[in-house]
């Protein structure tokens, strides 16, 4: 039987909690900030085609419509719930082993900079073949691939299941943002949270957006050289191959290509994220202290 002292102010987060809730952040994002991701011109198929950002946004409406800046985007929300699920399990198991309650508001930071990182590399495994089929649609003007699905299923005649994970090693490195992405989060909702009140939306806005610019800025360099690999799999041999070959054609600042509508997405995306991931997790938080109170309540009827 609980007391009511006993009943507790911030319920434990659920990996399974977190999941859907990472889910409906992720499709929010993906809603916001998806159609930024074609304008980047990172791939040297798309610089070739298109005189700038603008010029290619403009293009693309008009050739293919609004669901042209779209392409690609099927599957991409589900991992974010991985992102935001194995986030959840790695604080978990790290509070478990220092032997401390699980508390994401007061977690150390150290613990969520790792956790951040490693639920970067096991989501890197499913963004990996879904990028480097988002990227192939993208660059492509006619319908001779006609779906992710279809993408890989190519790739994986051409090369094996190799070929269907070209650019791995430059996916992980980017993936390792999401340690700083968590950190910076954490950082600025902890100075801006006020004691026993919930996180205001504009806060929550405000630090999920500005982690969203910090993961991005920590491994944009990596982004880069993945969608290079991934629209040419058979012109590069690997991350180091792909480095050189761009810096000796195209300079350094080939590693920054794209990086202004990156930044400018980045902000409005992961706002969206973290206000559906938080809004949703809030229900389920809800949800589990009034099943908690009712059975406090016949428990002592």
């Amino acid at each position: 039987m609980l007391d009511n002292d006993e009943l507790p102010e911030r319920p434990n987060v659920q990996t399974l909690n977190s999941v859907l809730s990472g889910l409906i952040g992720g499709l929010a994002g993906l809603a916001v900030g998806h159609p930024f991701v074609k304008v980047r011109l990172q791939s040297r198929e798309l610089a070739s085609r298109y005189k700038g950002t603008l010029n290619c946004f403009i293009s693309t409406i008009k050739q293919e419509k609004l669901i042209g800046l779209y392409k690609g985007m099927v599957g991409v929300g589900a991992v974010n719930a991985l992102v935001f699920g194995t986030y959840t399990y790695f604080m978990q198991h790290q509070a478990q082993l220092k032997g401390i309650p699980y508390d994401e508001s007061s977690a150390p930071l150290q613990h969520v900079f790792l956790a951040g990182m490693g639920s970067g590399i096991v989501s890197s495994f499913v963004t990996c073949p879904m990028e480097l089929a988002k990227v192939q649609l993208q660059n492509q003007t006619s319908t001779v691939i006609k779906g992710p699905l279809d993408c890989l299923h190519k790739m994986y005649i051409a090369g094996g299941l190799r070929y269907c994970f070209k650019g791995m090693t430059p996916t992980m490195l980017r993936e390792l943002s999401f340690g700083p992405y968590f950190v910076t989060y954490e950082i600025i909702s902890r100075q801006l949270h006020k004691k026993g009140q919930e996180l205001s939306g504009p806060c929550v806005i405000l630090a999920g957006g500005t982690a969203g610019i910090a993961a991005w800025c920590s491994t944009y360099f990596a982004d880069v050289v993945k969608t290079r690999i991934q629209s040419e799999p058979h012109r590069y041999k690997g991350l180091i191959d792909c480095m050189k070959r761009s810096y000796y054609e195209e300079g350094w600042r080939i590693f920054f290509k794209g990086l202004t509508p990156t930044i400018l997405r980045a902000f409005p995306s992961n706002a969206a994220t973290f206000a559906a991931y938080t809004w949703i997790m809030n229900v389920f938080q809800s949800s589990h202290v009034l099943t908690q109170k009712r059975t406090y309540e016949e428990a002592i009827l």
